[in-house]
C-alpha cells in the first residue's frame, strides 16, 4: 500500500482523501499548503502527491516547482486537484511544471481512485520531464494548440459565464455585507486564476474604506494590513475614470499601484470599479496572476462583469436594507400605537411596589397585582370601593381630610413625610408603607394613582443594622476595658507569683497573696470574656472536625449538667470541616450546655446536633447579614422555659442575665456571640415560652482535611543564662518582668519604646538572643521593631506579647501560627516558658519566626 502527502489548505478536502483512501489501506499524511507539504515530502518521501493549486503562502505550482528541483522527490508522481480553475488552465500550468493528472472538482470517488491508482501504477520517469521547463506564457499556447479545439474554448467559456450566472444568483440572496464582499473576492481569485483578491467599500468621501475583504493572505498579514487607504494612481483612475486598470511588471511591482505596505508584491494586478449607474461604490481587484502570468482581455471581461454584479448587489443590499428600516419603523409606529392601551395595564401589573389608581372621589378604579398580593384582597372585592379600606380605622377619617385637599391641588409628591404610615390587610393585620401620590391625566377625567411600598423587610433590617451597631459599640467599650485591665492584672498576678514562690508556704502571708491571685485569675477570666465578646481575642484557627470537638466536650458536659438532663446527640456522618479555634468552639459549647441546664432546673433534654447545610438567597430575605454558601450547623437545643421576644432581643448583650444576683456574669452568651462572629460564622436564637429554645451557630464549611490536635510539650526547666531585649511601654508591668526574668538568670536590657528598644541594641556590644516586645507602643511597633532588629541581628529569636484592641492584630483576630506570641495578662512563669521554648527551638525555625511571614502588620 501507498503513502499518499494531501497538500490543501481546505481541511475538509483532506479529510475527504483520507476517508476515500484509508479503507484501501493507503497511509495518508496532510499538510495545509506549499511550505508544509514540502516539510512533510522530505521527511516521509511518499509514494504519491495530490496536490490543491491555489494555496496561501505556496500556490500549486511553486511547490511542485520546488518539488522537482529535489534530487529525492523529482521523480514522485503529483496529481493537480482544484475546484479553482478550468480544465484548459489546471492542465496548463500542470504541465508547466511536469503534472499531467488532473482531478477537477467536483469529481465523482470511483473516477478519482481510478485517477490515483493510474499514477501510483505508472512507471517512474513517465511522463518524462521536458529537460527544460518551459516558461508557463510559453508552455500554455503548446498545449492548446496540442490538445484543445475551439469547441474546448468556447466550452470553457460557456463554464465561466455559467459560473457568473451561478454566483450572481448567491451573491444575490446574500444580506451580511461582510459576506457578500467574501464571495466576490473569492470568486475573481477562483474564475480568474490569481494568488490574490480584495473588495473595496468607500465611506461617505470617497477615499476611506468603510469595509475591506482580502482573500489568499494569511491572517496573520491581513491584520498587518488592517483598513489602510488605497491612494495610488491605479486606484485613483479606476474611480475617476470609473474603467478597469491593468498592470503587468516583471521587474517587480509598480509604483503606480500604491498598494498598503504589508501587503504581498505583485507582478500583475487587474482591478475594476464597483459602479451601478452613476454611482461607484468602491472596487475590486485580483493580484498576481498565477505562474507569473499577465491578466489578458478575458480576465478583464470577466472582472468587470464580476464586478457589475458585485455593484448591483451591494446597491440591492442597501436598498433591501433601508427598506428592511423603514419597514421596521413602520411596523413599530403600528405596533407601538396597538400597545398603547395595553402598555399602562402592563406597567402597572408588572411593578414591584403596589399601585392603586382611583378617582376624584376616592373610588379605587384599578390596582396591580402587587396591591392584591399586598393587602390580601381579590380584585372585584376592590372596585369602586374607598381607598379608606385599605387603612386602619383609627386613621381614615383623618385620610379623607388629605384626600380632599390633594384634589383640588393635584401634583406628584410623597404622603405623610415624617411620619410612621400603616396600611390594613383583609385579615387585619397592619404593616408600615411608604406611599407616593401623583395625577394622572385621561380623556374623562384626572385620576390619582398611589404607589405604595411594604417596607417591612427595611424596617427589621434597620432594626437589625441598629443592633448590630449596638453590639459593635458595646464591644468596643468592653475591648477598651479589657485591654486596661490586662495591663494591671497582669502585674497583679505577676507580683503574686513572684511574693509566693518566694515565701514559705507557712508564712502568715502567703494565703492573702494566694486569694489576691485568685481574684486576679478571675478578673482575667473576665476579661478574656470581654475580649471574645468583642471579637478581639486572639484565636488560634485550625482545621477542625467538630465531631471530634463534640467527643472532646462531651466527657466534661455530662459531669456539668447533671444526671437529670438527658443529653442526646446527632450528628451528620459525612459532616464538613471548619476552620476554627478548638479550645473556644468547646467554650462555646460549655456556654450553652451551662444555658440550657439552668433553663431545665427540673430536668429535661438537651440535644447537641451537627449537619452539613447550604444558605441560598431565599434563606438570606430573613437573615440579611448572611453570605449565601456551604456551612457546617452546630445547633444546641434545650427543652427548658423558653423567651419571650424582649429577653431574645438583647439574650447576647454583655452583661444581661435573667439569672439572680451572683449566679451569673452574664457573659456566657455573649462570649458565644464574639466566639462566632470572629470564626466568620453566624448565631441565630429561636425560642417559645415553656416549649424551649435553640441556638443555631453556622460556621462556614471548608474543604481541606481536619488537622491533629497538638500534644503538649513535657515540661522544661524556666532558668536561662541569655540576654533578652524587653520593650514594653508600661513601666509596672516592664519591671515586673525584668524583675523576674533575671531572678531566673537571664540578663534584661529594658527599654519603654521601641526606638529606645532599637538604640540599646545598637549600643550593647553583646549578643541578644531574644527581643520580647508589646506589639503596640509609641514612635515604633512591635512589628517594626522586630523587623529592624533581624536585619542588624539575623540569629534574634523574637517573641510578641498584647493585650491591645485597638490595632492589627485586634481586627484579624488571627495569630500567625509561625509568630511566637504570649496573650496578656501573661503569668511570670508561663513567659518564662515561653522563652525557653522560643530560645531551644532548632535554627531553623528562625525563619518561620521572621516578622516577614507575620499575618499580624501593626501600625504605630
Amino acid at each position: 500500500m501507498a503513502l499518499i502527502l494531501i497538500v490543501d489548505d481546505d481541511v475538509h478536502t483532506r479529510e475527504l482523501y483520507v476517508s476515500l483512501l484509508a479503507p484501501y489501506g493507503h497511509q495518508v499524511i496532510e499538510a495545509g499548503d506549499g511550505k508544509e507539504g514540502l516539510e512533510q515530502a522530505r521527511l516521509r518521501n511518499p509514494n504519491l502527491i495530490i496536490s490543491d493549486i491555489l494555496m496561501p503562502t505556496m500556490n500549486g505550482y511553486e511547490f511542485v516547482s520546488t518539488l522537482r528541483k529535489l534530487p529525492a522527490l523529482e521523480k514522485v508522481p503529483v496529481i493537480f486537484h482544484s475546484a479553482s480553475f478550468l480544465d484548459r488552465e489546471a492542465r496548463s500550468l500542470g504541465s508547466s511544471c511536469g503534472v499531467f493528472l488532473f482531478i477537477v472538482k467536483p469529481c465523482e470517488p470511483e473516477q478519482a481512485l481510478t485517477i490515483i491508482y493510474q499514477a501510483l501504477g505508472a512507471e517512474i520517469g513517465t511522463p518524462a520531464l521536458p529537460t527544460q521547463i518551459p516558461e508557463a506564457e510559453e508552455a500554455i499556447p503548446l498545449l492548446l494548440d496540442a490538445f484543445f479545439k475551439k469547441g474546448k474554448e468556447l466550452d470553457a467559456v460557456s463554464l465561466r459565464l455559467a459560473s457568473l450566472l451561478d454566483l450572481g444568483l448567491q451573491m444575490s440572496t446574500r444580506r451580511d455585507e461582510q459576506e457578500l464582499l467574501r464571495t466576490a473576492a473569492n470568486a475573481a481569485r477562483e474564475l480568474i486564476g490569481a494568488d490574490f483578491a480584495a473588495v473595496g467599500i468607500l465611506g461617505q468621501d470617497a477615499v476611506q474604506l468603510q469595509s475591506l475583504t482580502l482573500i489568499g493572505m494569511d491572517s496573520a498579514t491581513v491584520e498587518k494590513i488592517g483598513k489602510p487607504t488605497f491612494a495610488g494612481a491605479i486606484f485613483q483612475s479606476m474611480m475617476e475614470e470609473h474603467k478597469p486598470q491593468r498592470v503587468f511588471s516583471p521587474q517587480g511591482e509598480s509604483k503606480n499601484l500604491g498598494l498598503p505596505r504589508d501587503h504581498p508584491p505583485v507582478h500583475s494586478f487587474l482591478g475594476a470599479p464597483l459602479r451601478v449607474g452613476k454611482h461607484s461604490y468602491g472596487w475590486i481587484y485580483v493580484a498576481q496572476k498565477l505562474n507569473a502570468l499577465e491578466f489578458d482581455d478575458d480576465d478583464e471581461r470577466i472582472l468587470i462583469a464580476l464586478a457589475a454584479q458585485v455593484g448591483l448587489a451591494y446597491e440591492n443590499s442597501l436598498s433591501l436594507l433601508a427598506i428592511q428600516e423603514h419597514s421596521k419603523k413602520l411596523e413599530a409606529e403600528v405596533e407601538e400605537r396597538k400597545k398603547a392601551e395595553n402598555r399602562f395595564r402592563m406597567l402597572i401589573e408588572t411593578a414591584p411596589m403596589g399601585i392603586v389608581i382611583a378617582d376624584k372621589r376616592g373610588r379605587m378604579a384599578d390596582m396591580n397585582a402587587q396591591a392584591l398580593r399586598m393587602f390580601g384582597y381579590e380584585r372585584e372585592e376592590l372596585i369602586g370601593q374607598s381607598v379608606e379600606v385599605l387603612l386602619p380605622e383609627r386613621l381614615r377619617m383623618a385620610h379623607e381630610g388629605h384626600r380632599s385637599g390633594y384634589v383640588g391641588d393635584p401634583h406628584a409628591r410623597p404622603m405623610g413625610v415624617g411620619m410612621e404610615l400603616f396600611a390594613r390587610r383583609k385579615d387585619g393585620t397592619e404593616f408600615p408603607v411608604e406611599i407616593s401620590l401623583g395625577p394622572l391625566e385621561t380623556n374623562d377625567e384626572i385620576l390619582i394613582s398611589s404607589i405604595i411600598v411594604d417596607i417591612t423587610a427595611r424596617k427589621k433590617m434597620e432594626r437589625q443594622i441598629r443592633l448590630s451597631q449596638r453590639m459593635e459599640a458595646i464591644g468596643e467599650l468592653a475591648g477598651g476595658v479589657a485591654h486596661d485591665f490586662n495591663n494591671l492584672l497582669a502585674v497583679i498576678l505577676g507580683s503574686a507569683d513572684v511574693a509566693i514562690d518566694e515565701l514559705p508556704p507557712e508564712h502568715s502571708v502567703t494565703k492573702k497573696i494566694e486569694t489576691i491571685r485568685k481574684a486576679g485569675s478571675s478578673a482575667a477570666d473576665l476579661t478574656r470574656q470581654l475580649l471574645a465578646f468583642s471579637r478581639q481575642q486572639l484565636l488560634q484557627p485550625r482545621i477542625l472536625d467538630l465531631k471530634e470537638v463534640v467527643d472532646r466536650a462531651l466527657q466534661l458536659l455530662r459531669r456539668l449538667i447533671g444526671e437529670n438532663i438527658e443529653i442526646a446527640i446527632s450528628l451528620e456522618p459525612l459532616l464538613g470541616c471548619v476552620k476554627a479555634d478548638p479550645g473556644q468552639l468547646e467554650q462555646i459549647l460549655l456556654n450553652l450546655a451551662v444555658n440550657a441546664r439552668d433553663a431545665m432546673p427540673r430536668g429535661g433534654k438537651l440535644t447537641i446536633g451537627a449537619s452539613n447545610v447550604e444558605l441560598d438567597n431565599s434563606y438570606r430575605d430573613d437573615h440579611l447579614v448572611v453570605i449565601p454558601g456551604r456551612y457546617v450547623m452546630l445547633a444546641v437545643e434545650d427543652t427548658g422555659c423558653g423567651m419571650n421576644r424582649e429577653t431574645q432581643s438583647r439574650i447576647f448583650d454583655p452583661f444581661f442575665t435573667t439569672k439572680e444576683v451572683g449566679k451569673g456574669t452574664g457573659l456566657g452568651l455573649a462570649t458565644v456571640y464574639g466566639i462566632v462572629k470572629q470564626s466568620g460564622g453566624y448565631i441565630w436564637v429561636y425560642s417559645e415560652l415553656d416549649k424551649g429554645t435553640v441556638f443555631k451557630i453556622y460556621l462556614p464549611l471548608v474543604e481541606q482535611s481536619a488537622q491533629p490536635v497538638e500534644k503538649k510539650q513535657p515540661e522544661t526547666s524556666l532558668r536561662g543564662n541569655e540576654t533578652i531585649l524587653l520593650a514594653e511601654d508600661t513601666d509596672s508591668l516592664r519591671e515586673m518582668a525584668k524583675e523576674y526574668l533575671e531572678s531566673v538568670g537571664y540578663t534584661v536590657i529594658e527599654s519603654a519604646s521601641g526606638r529606645d528598644a532599637l538604640q540599646k541594641a545598637n549600643e550593647f556590644d553583646g549578643a541578644i538572643h531574644l527581643l520580647l516586645t508589646d506589639v503596640v507602643m509609641p514612635e515604633m511597633s512591635g512589628s517594626a521593631l522586630a523587623a529592624e532588629l533581624v536585619s542588624i541581628r539575623p540569629g534574634i529569636r523574637i517573641i510578641f506579647t498584647s493585650g491591645y484592641t485597638d490595632d492589627a492584630i485586634a481586627r484579624q483576630g488571627i495569630l500567625d501560627p509561625a509568630a511566637a506570641f504570649v496573650q496578656k495578662p501573661y503569668r511570670p512563669k508561663a513567659l518564662a516558658r515561653k522563652i525557653r521554648e522560643v530560645l531551644d527551638e532548632p535554627a531553623a525555625m528562625d525563619i518561620e519566626r521572621a516578622p516577614a511571614k507575620l499575618k499580624i502588620p501593626v501600625s504605630t
